[in-house]
């Protein structure tokens, strides 16, 4: 990501320039890693380090932090700059695959991984074991986080999976 921002970019950005730099750069290279993987925290604090550098450091590698991480990651309609914690964006781009696990089940890879590693009666009670490629296993990590807001409802016989607040 460093070789990808060059020194002279951010010496000619304004703030609002960087976080657009930061939000579009920065959160595009590592979107297909973690798409497939879970990254593990310290790669995740990381990325985040290197986005909050970009935004308050100036060309002389000084600058304060004026506004907390917490703040910066919100939405912009609430306040903060709309930058996503690499956590979270990991989380979600996973969580599309476990959502495809359970809905898309005419999908060839989500039918070869239920059939491979026994994602059955249903998804969201696969448990992850030694033996699982790390695809299978991020699947795993990110539907044991994002479970706590799925709810099962049954239908017209056929089950469908809400995600709930």
């Amino acid at each position: 990501m460093q070789t990808r921002l060059a020194s002279w970019k951010n010496r000619l950005l304004n703030k609002p320039g960087r976080v657009a730099l930061a939000s579009s750069v920065l959160s595009s290279i590592p979107s297909y890693y973690m798409k497939i993987n879970w990254l593990p925290q310290n790669i995740c604090d990381s990325i985040d380090q290197t986005t909050r550098n970009i935004i308050w450091k100036d060309s002389n590698n000084k600058g304060i932090h004026l506004v907390g991480w917490k703040k910066i990651t919100k939405p912009k309609h609430l306040g903060g700059l709309g930058i996503r914690s690499a956590r979270e964006t990991n989380i979600c781009l996973l969580g599309k695959l476990v959502w495809d696990m359970v809905q898309s089940s005419n999908k060839l890879w989500v039918h070869l991984l239920s059939n491979k590693y026994s994602a059955k009666p249903h998804m969201l009670q696969a448990k992850a074991h030694n033996s699982i490629p790390p695809t299978w296993s991020s699947i795993i990590r990110a539907k044991d986080v994002l479970k706590e807001g799925y709810k099962w409802k049954p239908g017209n016989g056929s089950s469908s999976f809400r995600f709930t607040n």
